[in-house]
């Protein structure tokens, strides 16, 4: 299994992927209750690598996963466009209805936070390098 975690300063993207890509479980989550969070969603799972985005934010999210006992390969990846990524598969999953139709995707803003799916992102960068 692969962990991403796509970090922010004050909510953070958690995604649970198995080896060949598929989503198992993912979640959007408070910065500050992410230890929790992190091993809630990996209860009764084996872990082998989690992927962290590579900003300041991702550094802090290093420190608080130290405390935890699952032993996992680490792994930084860059965070390169994947908010807007995760914008753009949040609109094909969910496309825009009456005259949102005509605002480009650029412009249109999710109802809901998207940082899951930039984790999703973060782990399938991982899985294609």
């Amino acid at each position: 299994m692969i962990l991403a975690i796509d970090p922010g300063k004050y909510k953070c993207g958690l995604a649970l992927l198995n080896e060949d890509g598929r989503i198992v479980a993912k979640k959007v989550a408070a910065s500050k209750e992410i230890s929790g969070e992190v091993e809630r969603l990996i209860a009764g799972q084996t872990v082998a690598t989690i992927v962290i985005g590579d900003s300041k934010f991702g550094k802090d999210v290093e420190k608080e996963l130290s405390g935890l006992p699952a032993r996992a390969n680490l792994i930084f990846i860059s965070e390169k466009d994947s908010t807007r990524l995760a914008r753009e598969q949040y609109w094909r999953e969910n496309p825009p209805a009456g005259l949102m139709k005509l605002i480009p995707t650029s412009l249109r803003f999710p109802p809901v936070p998207v940082d899951d799916l930039a984790a999703v992102i973060l782990a399938e960068r991982y899985l294609n390098s």
